[in-house]
């Protein structure tokens, strides 16, 4: 039975192997998840088809901490012994890849979710660059999760994407369409005083989410409510009178933290992810397979998770102007609308449900991450 170790950095991050651990485990898989404590990888430990090896990691830079946590990582994988690992989110890939490396673990995959250094700024930035350029040079192979992630390690002269490929046309697990059926069904309260078109966001709200301008082009649009699934981050980074207006106005709707977001999307006419960069963009496929149109930014990663003029509309980056316009052309255009979300759904049915995505990774696996089981090439 092939060995194969997951390593993720926190808990939340579970949630980004939904179904995956699972299907792997019913394929004749031995799978071991390293993860930090938390509900999610406990309610795996106590199921028993996954063995789970709890591994506390600080989400940020900390040394003492990320020594000990190391060392512990190392343990496991000696422990262990996998045939294959596959590690992802930032600290887990640091430490995962450096003890895989160290184990003289055979097929080392990296799982690229996002460049953090896209939006980073001085030392912090050349810091990025270099664990970056360390975790692809202590791997065998790395599946980057869109192709225009591909595209920005080549822009930032990263070396080793040659190593680099992407499974289907993208995205980490897909969508696991059954299962979102299901999620959409549970019920809610409509959140807003004054029935009116609703925009709708999911996910942190922070800065480089695009918050700001998302704000300043709900501010000059009229007749409209605004729809923000998930909470504010620890280090948002937003203005003071950012942060006012969206605790205070009366048509803006902030749910919190909320462990199923999908009926939120119900409830929204459009979407709108506004983010300075993705990794993939799970959320757009959401939004797509809620049958609801997309305007996004054009930046890494949702690029690929939409198709400008086809699933929705792609706008420049931080720009509240071209937020607002694209918001008034889909409000005023029911008909454009629709369209952009019948495609969209479509686009989900035919390349990302969740399924196909485990397919693909088993096949990764069985032949050892060779390069003719990948679907898209880093050259191509």
């Amino acid at each position: 039975m092939t060995k194969l170790l997951i390593a993720v950095t926190a808990d939340i991050s579970v949630r980004l192997l939904n179904g995956q651990l699972d299907y792997l485990a019913t394929q004749g898989f031995d799978v071991h998840l390293v993860v930090s404590k938390g509900e999610s990888s406990e309610a795996l430990r106590r199921d028993g088809r996954i063995t789970v090896h709890h591994v506390e990691m600080a989400r940020e830079i900390s040394i003492w901490k990320d020594i000990k946590a190391l060392i512990y990582m190392i343990r496991v994988f000696r422990k262990v012994r996998p045939d294959i690992s596959n590690v992802g989110t930032p600290k887990a890939a640091l430490l995962g890849s450096i003890a895989a490396f160290i184990t003289k673990t055979k097929t080392r995959i990296y799982t690229l979710r996002g460049l953090r250094m896209e939006t980073a700024t001085g030392r912090l930035r050349k810091v990025l660059w270099l664990i970056e350029q360390l975790i692809i040079g202590l791997s065998t192979k790395v599946i980057a999760i869109s192709p225009s992630l591909i595209t920005k390690c080549k822009e930032l002269q990263i070396q080793g994407t040659s190593k680099m490929c992407v499974l289907g046309k993208g995205s980490s697990n897909g969508i696991h369409l059954g299962e979102f059926a299901v999620k959409r069904q549970e019920p809610i309260r409509y959140v807003f005083d004054k029935q009116q078109f609703v925009v709708g966001f999911t996910g942190r709200i922070t800065k480089d989410k695009g918050i700001e301008e998302l704000i300043s082009a709900f501010l000059t649009s009229e007749d409209i409510n605004l729809l923000l699934v998930g909470d504010f981050d620890d280090q948002h980074g937003l203005k003071k009178e950012t942060v006012d207006v969206i605790r205070s106005h009366p048509n803006i709707h902030v749910t919190g933290f909320i462990p199923n977001p999908v009926p939120y999307y119900s409830m929204m006419d459009v979407f709108v992810i506004p983010s300075y960069r993705e990794g993939f963009s799970n959320v757009c496929l959401e939004a797509a397979a809620a049958e609801l149109a997309v305007i996004g930014t054009d930046v890494t990663g949702i690029k690929d998770a939409m198709v400008d003029g086809v699933t929705g509309i792609l706008i420049p980056v931080q720009s509240s102007t071209a937020i607002q316009t694209a918001i008034e052309t889909l409000k005023n255009d029911v008909a454009l609308r629709k369209t952009y979300a019948i495609n969209g759904n479509k686009r989900v049915i035919l390349d990302f449900q969740s399924e196909q995505m485990w397919e693909r990774m088993k096949e990764v696996y069985l032949k050892g991450g060779e390069a003719n089981v990948w679907a898209h090439k880093a050259s191509s």
